[in-house]
């Protein structure tokens, strides 16, 4: 475990991150240098974007309910727990939603960084979309150093994709718990979050996307148990 205090906020880093980003960042099919330290700066920016997520969570809820927030970061994710803070149902969906606005305020500058560094705003906007879909020309990595350029792009990409995946309407993620903010009915929160989670699995699973599928799938059981759950004796938000 890793542990330090960041803007008066503990944070604690369990080891199954570095695996976990290692993994997405394909660590474990380097054949030469340049492939490790594009796999480096995956990790690098992967967590970047975790950790500032995870604070934008934490100092956003202090600033409203005061408490001592922790931040906990483990596998592909995170936690945030303020059990001091006093929140109203507003103010928590303001916290909640902090942390998707934080990762994507990383994307955003390195995204302006990328733009500097080729000394056009078009072509690094191309080549933003260029990289996210798999389609770098050579030449553009003859005329700039690729590694530079990988992260910008590896802070663009999972800045992005990580605040579409957290804004999903699904609970637990971010997206599910402004939903459980915005709604009385838990049962139709978890109804809700079922269907798009069940609609997401299969669709994953068409495009052949089998981790996103699977972490779906896990999804769907967990709000198809809480639904369960809240139909029979559970009660509604307050």
């Amino acid at each position: 475990m890793i542990r330090f205090t960041l803007f008066g906020v503990q944070v604690s880093i369990h080891p199954t991150l570095w695996l976990t980003l290692a993994i997405l960042g394909r660590a474990y099919m380097v054949s030469n240098m340049v492939e490790l330290m594009s796999a480096l700066l995956f990790i690098i920016a992967a967590f970047v974007v975790l950790l500032a997520h995870e604070m934008g969570h934490a100092l956003v809820g202090r600033h409203l309910g005061g408490g001592h927030p922790v931040v906990y970061l483990a596998w592909l994710g995170g936690d945030c727990t303020n059990e001091s803070a006093r929140l109203t149902r507003l103010q928590g969906v303001a916290m909640t939603a902090a942390g998707p606005l934080a990762s994507l305020a990383v994307g955003l500058v390195a995204y302006l960084g990328l733009c500097l560094y080729v000394g056009d705003f078009a072509l690094g906007s191309a080549l933003s979309v260029g990289f996210a879909f798999g389609v770098m020309p050579a030449e553009v990595l003859m005329s700039y150093p690729p590694l530079a350029m990988f992260f910008f792009f590896y802070l663009v990409e999972v800045s992005c994709w990580w605040t579409v995946l957290n804004l999903l309407p699904i609970f637990p993620l971010d997206g599910g718990q402004i939903m459980q903010g915005l709604m009385k009915s838990r049962a139709q929160m978890h109804a809700i979050s079922l269907a798009v989670a069940v609609v997401l699995a299969v669709t994953f699973a068409v495009l052949g996307l089998w981790l996103l599928s699977i972490f779906m799938i896990l999804l769907a059981v967990l709000n198809h148990k809480l639904h369960q759950e809240s139909r029979h004796g559970g009660t509604d938000f307050r």
